[in-house]
């Protein structure tokens, strides 16, 4: 039995849609603190990928804040610094989880390579599929 290998480079992209995501989910505990031009948060978070975080909160900042995360890496006795941005929110249980979903900005360098290599810890390489990083 022959495989066909299939060139999917030039097939066009599917719109994004709830549930398809470029890096996947890994359940990682993550201890820190938010903080924001409004509000600081004890951050204890268990989804995270290597593009960002979900904070639980029952009243989350609004989608385009800017925030800084500061978080407890296993292994080191400093904090990694990380800032961030909202990009959703939910205030309404019936919808899903009560938190704000924070896309990481400006990661490159020793920043996400320490992130990947929590990633990668927890959930082996699979955390890193599709993930193009140049180190």
């Amino acid at each position: 039995m022959t495989k066909q290998i299939e060139d999917r480079r030039s097939a066009k992209r599917r719109p994004y849609r709830e549930g398809r995501r470029r890096y996947p989910r890994v359940r990682l505990s993550l201890q820190g603190f938010y903080t924001s031009d409004d509000r600081a948060l004890f951050l204890s978070s268990r989804n995270v990928n290597l593009r960002g975080v979900f904070v639980p909160t029952t009243v989350p900042d609004g989608i385009g804040s800017r925030a800084i995360l500061h978080i407890e890496a296993p292994g080191s006795a400093a904090m990694l610094k990380i800032p961030a941005r909202v990009v959703w929110s939910n205030e309404d249980p019936q919808k899903g989880p009560l938190g704000m979903g924070l896309r990481f900005e400006g990661l490159s360098g020793w920043r996400l390579k320490r992130i990947a290599s929590l990633l990668i810890k927890r959930a082996g390489l699979g955390a890193l599929s599709t993930a193009k990083i140049r180190f």
